[in-house]
C-alpha cells in the first residue's frame, strides 16, 4: 500500500502540492545565478557564504518534507527520495559555482517532476472509483459462498441510497481455488456457480466499464495493479485493499462485510466499517422456494465436469 492507513488520496495529494508549488519552488528561488562561471550580484569571496545559507535551508526544508512524507507514506522510499546521493553531493561536496549551482538547479527539477508524477498518480487512483462516492461494501470470500446470491441481495435497502459493492480480486482467486481444491463437494459446486457468476460479472465490466445488479446497485472487481505484491494471509489482504479504497473515496464510508470477527477487527483497527449480513440471507436460512431458485440458478448450473 502507498499510504498509510488514515491518510486519504487528497490529503497526500494537497501534501505533495504544497512541497512541490511552494518548498522546492522557494528552494529553486533561492540559488544564485550564474552567468558566465561568475556569481551574479555579489562578489565572489562571498560565494560560500550564500552557499551556506541556501545548503541550510535546503536542509531544513528536505528534512521536514521528508518527515511529512513519512507519515503519510507507507512506501519509505517516498520520503528517501529527496535525500539521496545527489542531496549528499550538494550539502557536503566540494564544486565551482556554476557546477553546484547546476547541480541542485537539476536535483530541485526532477524532485518536482517525481512529486508532481506522484500527485498525479493519486488523482488518477481517485478517478478510478467515481462510482463509489456514496459508500461502498467490500466483500469476502464467504459472502459470496454462504449467502444468497450477491445480485440478488437488497444492498440499497440494507446500506442505504447509492452503496455500490466492491469484490477484491483476491476474492476472486480464492473462489477459483475453492472451485477444485476442496473436498466438500457441496462447496465445491456453489464455488464453481458463483465463480461463473464473477465471470458474467467481469464480462459486463469489460463492457461496460462496471455491473449493475438489482437495476441500481454497481458491482466492480477490485483488480491487483501491475505489481501488486499481496499479503501473505488473505484476509489481511482484504481489508487492506478495503483500505487502499477508503483512501481514494473519502470521506465516503467503506465497510467490510465479513461474518469472520477476526476481518472485522482489522478492519476496525485500520479504521474501516464492518458489519455481518443479516442471517435471513445466509442459504440455510432461506425458504425452500427460496433455496430451490438459488441452488437451480448457482450451485447444480455448473457441474464438476464443467470447470476447467
Amino acid at each position: 500500500m502507498l499510504l498509510r492507513p488514515g491518510t486519504t488520496c487528497d490529503e497526500a495529494i494537497t501534501l505533495l502540492d504544497r512541497l512541490t508549488e511552494q518548498g522546492l519552488t522557494d528552494q529553486q528561488n533561492a540559488v544564485p545565478h550564474i552567468f558566465g562561471g561568475a556569481v551574479a550580484g555579489m562578489p565572489e569571496e562571498d560565494w560560500e557564504k550564500a552557499v551556506n545559507r541556501v545548503v541550510g535551508k535546503y536542509d531544513r526544508c528536505t528534512l521536514q518534507a521528508a518527515t511529512d512524507l513519512l507519515e503519510a507514506f507507507a512506501d519509505r522510499s517516498v520520503a528517501a527520495r529527496l535525500r539521496g546521493e545527489r542531496y549528499n553531493a550538494i550539502v557536503h561536496g566540494q564544486f565551482t559555482p556554476d557546477r553546484w549551482t547546476l547541480l541542485i538547479n537539476t536535483e530541485l527539477q526532477e524532485l518536482r517532476t517525481h512529486f508532481m508524477d506522484l500527485a498525479n498518480e493519486l488523482r488518477r487512483t481517485k478517478d478510478q472509483f467515481t462510482r463509489h462516492r456514496v459508500r461502498t461494501v467490500v466483500l469476502d470470500t464467504n459472502d459470496l459462498l454462504h449467502y444468497m446470491r450477491f445480485d440478488k441481495i437488497p444492498w440499497q435497502r440494507l446500506f442505504g441510497p447509492g452503496t455500490s459493492v466492491m469484490i477484491p480480486h483476491v476474492v476472486l482467486d480464492e473462489i477459483d481455488k475453492k472451485s477444485y481444491e476442496t473436498h466438500d463437494t457441496g462447496v465445491r459446486k456453489r464455488a464453481r456457480g458463483v465463480f461463473a457468476l464473477l465471470e458474467q460479472t467481469l464480462a459486463q465490466i469489460e463492457t461496460d466499464g462496471h455491473a449493475v445488479v438489482n437495476g441500481d446497485t454497481v458491482v466492480d472487481v477490485l483488480l491487483d495493479e501491475p505489481g501488486h505484491v499481496r499479503l501473505p494471509n488473505n484476509d489481511d489482504e482484504i481489508v487492506a485493499r478495503a483500505c487502499y479504497l477508503q483512501q481514494a473515496i473519502a470521506p465516503a464510508p467503506v465497510t467490510v462485510v465479513t461474518g469472520d470477527n477476526g476481518m472485522r477487527a482489522r478492519a476496525l483497527s485500520w479504521g474501516l466499517k464492518a458489519r455481518v449480513l443479516d442471517e435471513k440471507y445466509k442459504i440455510e436460512r432461506l425458504s425452500a422456494a427460496q433455496k430451490t431458485e438459488n441452488e437451480q440458478a448457482i450451485t447444480f448450473e455448473v457441474s464438476d465436469a464443467g470447470h476447467g
